[in-house]
């Protein structure tokens, strides 16, 4: 059974639940809008299914494990088995209507991954910014990679009424499988360029660019582990903006291509600040995919709610 809590500023009302250590809804207070999908009443299942608003690990996004010269390979999406979003969390401690923070953990070979773990999450409301901690420690080297999964609508029905702009000037290449390669990808003057803010819907169709896409944020080569501006979404009809800022060095953008019934396609979209998918197997990935038995990490994702530019 999931509990609910809510945390609150001037500006921002969160509401959190257990299971997942989920973000549930966060609305401006001073707009008056909800800004993330609506999953009031969806069935547990669905919301675990595409990772409504969890906290995603043990390592988010794609990760592939095995042997596959000799066929032998799996491809874990979001932790697989042993995903957190599944969990039920335990909340550690609250302070007042501003943080709380929630624990869980996993033993030494759950999901196929080395180690006992121990993850936690702090959610911060200050004034207009969500401040979301993930931390994570091991006994064992281990793959880590921890994000969070909110569906962004920023009161829209559709992204297609929502405008984007990323500090990213390259994507990671991927196979059949979706799974990283390591090749590195530049995006200027393709569809996938949002280095200048760019609406999410085709000017001639109507449609929504489709984007499930690993962007490689600037700041991973020019300050790796520092605190830096990702992307800035805006829906310019009801004036309100979403900065991400994070101190992770991979930002997966998908516009919700494949919500189903009764959720509809490309009715939000997931900006999930991560660390490099398949990070573990590629060289990109050297130094920041893999948590040292008895050490500890922490990683800091940021929303900060404004007005439309």
């Amino acid at each position: 059974m999931t509990d609910f809590i809510r945390l609150e500023s001037s500006s921002l009302a969160v509401t959190l639940g257990s299971r997942g250590a989920r973000l549930v809804q966060l609305t401006s207070k001073r707009h008056g809008v909800e800004l993330l999908l609506d999953s009031d009443g969806l069935a547990a299942e669905l919301i675990d299914h595409f990772c409504i608003g969890g906290t995603v690990g043990p390592y988010a996004g794609r990760l592939r494990s095995g042997h596959p010269d000799a066929g032998e390979s799996t491809v874990l999406l979001h932790g697989g088995e042993a995903a957190l979003h599944r969990l039920d969390w335990r909340l550690l401690h609250r302070e007042g209507a501003s943080r709380a923070a929630y624990v869980t953990c996993l033993g030494d070979g759950d999901g196929g991954l080395p180690g006992d773990r121990e993850f936690g999450v702090v959610y911060t409301v200050d004034d207009d910014r969500l401040i979301i901690d993930l931390t994570a420690k091991s006994s064992r080297d281990t793959p880590i990679s921890m994000t969070n999964h909110a569906y962004f609508t920023l009161g829209a029905q559709s992204v297609c009424e929502l405008s984007l702009k990323l500090n990213a000037q390259r994507v990671l290449a991927t196979d059949s499988s979706q799974c990283p390669t390591g090749e590195v990808l530049p995006i200027a003057g393709t569809h996938l360029d949002f280095t200048r803010e760019r609406p999410l819907a085709d000017a001639r169709t109507g449609h929504p660019i489709g984007l499930d896409h690993s962007y490689v944020l600037e700041s991973a080569a020019s300050q790796p582990s520092k605190l830096c501006v990702g992307a800035q979404l805006q829906n310019r009809t009801n004036g309100i903006s979403l900065t991400v800022a994070t101190s992770q060095p991979c930002l997966q953008v998908y516009t919700a291509t494949q919500l189903t019934a009764p959720l509809t396609a490309c009715s939000a979209i997931c900006l999930e600040a991560q660390g490099f998918p398949n990070g573990p197997n590629l060289s990109l990935g050297e130094g920041t995919s893999i948590l040292k038995a008895g050490d500890s990490v922490t990683q800091r994702i940021i929303y900060q709610v404004g007005d439309a530019a």
